[in-house]
């Protein structure tokens, strides 16, 4: 998979922009506030619909415009599919090779991109919730039918909480609800276990060989029940706990447990790493983890999703610089942004291409 044209109209600090890619590695250079970080948020846009930088859309429309677009052409083994974006204060529109797209399920996935940046180090110590939020944003893009069942159990959700928000609770349409809710949730528990389980079999070694420290990695599932790999062991295990916790629900007015608590744990040597890894360490289990995300897409896809980079060099050292390239199949199309193109390791066989950012104006450099 490759991005090929990226087009930006009034899309954060860009009035106008468009830019012709090839395979290889993409250096973004410039220095800071320029616009290098908002390149790489409307690829990641256009990949997730959701920015990780701000929850509100808005914010993503230049100042003093009423609208923005982002558009992009991506080429597959099989195919060339072209994507664009519509923001407005009205919300967002997708459309896929021109025409609208209701569900976002359909939309997700077309672009597989893979983002690192400095914010992602918040990730261990940040609340269950954007735990929650990562894997499934991650999952999202490896599984179509994950998004539109995570997306009913939310609708779900709102229902049973709107229903235990009534003054007279209806107990039979609350059971009916739950039952329903169960459903989706056995099968979204399955799916995050074997993500966790496959991203720790796709990052485990490179993560040993580039903390160089003896330390072993692990990931815990918080399940809100204990996990089995039966189905029905599941559903029964989450009807027992909704019966027990149902007297509490209807006290809070709202559902207390399920799949919406869960939390993810990232352990090194089998202790906390939120509370006991060094920030090298951190920084060392987050590369291992996007790399391992690549890796699984290409197994699931036969196609590698591109990698963005924001800022990752400035704190890695030489060896663990070239390690990180190396590491990265040569089909992977990566776009790096820096400061300062000299910490760039370049010396391997790949194409290097180099832009230039300056107050929302990119251009290629000979």
């Amino acid at each position: 998979m490759i991005l090929t044209s990226l087009t930006l109209r009034n899309f954060r600090n860009y009035a106008n922009a468009q830019l012709e890619l090839d395979n290889g590695i993409h250096l973004i250079t410039g220095k800071n506030a320029q616009g290098k970080t908002n390149l790489l948020e409307a690829i990641y846009y256009l990949s997730t619909t959701r920015s990780h930088r701000s929850n509100d859309d808005h914010d993503l429309i230049r100042e003093s415009q009423e609208f923005a677009v982002l558009r992009g052409r991506v080429q597959k083994q099989m195919r060339t599919v072209d994507l664009r974006i519509a923001l407005s204060p009205q919300g967002k529109n997708l459309f896929l090779y021109q025409t609208s797209i209701k569900r976002v399920s359909d939309f997700i996935g077309e672009l597989n991109a893979i983002l690192f940046c400095p914010d992602d180090m918040a990730l261990f110590q940040a609340s269950p919730r954007a735990r929650r939020r990562f894997i499934d944003i991650e999952l999202s893009k490896l599984s179509k039918s994950y998004t539109r069942v995570l997306n009913e159990a939310g609708r779900l959700l709102k229902e049973r909480n709107a229903c235990l928000k009534q003054d007279h609770i209806d107990m039979t349409y609350l059971d009916v609800l739950s039952e329903r809710l169960i459903d989706q949730q056995v099968i979204i528990i399955k799916q995050r276990q074997y993500f966790l389980d496959d991203l720790l079999r796709n990052c485990r070694s490179f993560y040993e060989r580039l903390a160089q420290d003896q330390t072993t990695l692990s990931f815990v599932y918080q399940c809100c029940v204990p996990y089995s790999e039966n189905e029905n062991e599941l559903k029964e295990q989450l009807m027992k706990k909704f019966e027990r916790n149902k007297e509490r629900d209807c006290l809070y007015h709202q559902t207390t447990i399920g799949i919406h608590k869960e939390d993810f744990m990232f352990m090194i040597n089998d202790r906390n790493l939120s509370a006991y890894a060094s920030q090298g360490q951190k920084r060392s289990v987050l590369l291992a983890m996007k790399v391992g995300l690549v890796k699984m897409i290409y197994e699931l896809t036969k196609e590698y999703p591109i990698l963005l980079l924001d800022d990752v060099f400035s704190e890695l050292d030489e060896n663990r610089k070239r390690m990180l390239l190396q590491e990265l199949p040569q089909d992977v199309q990566t776009l790096i942004s820096t400061t300062d193109i000299k910490e760039i390791p370049i010396g391997d066989k790949r194409n290097y291409h180099i832009w230039q950012v300056e107050q929302g104006n990119i251009k290629k450099m000979k």
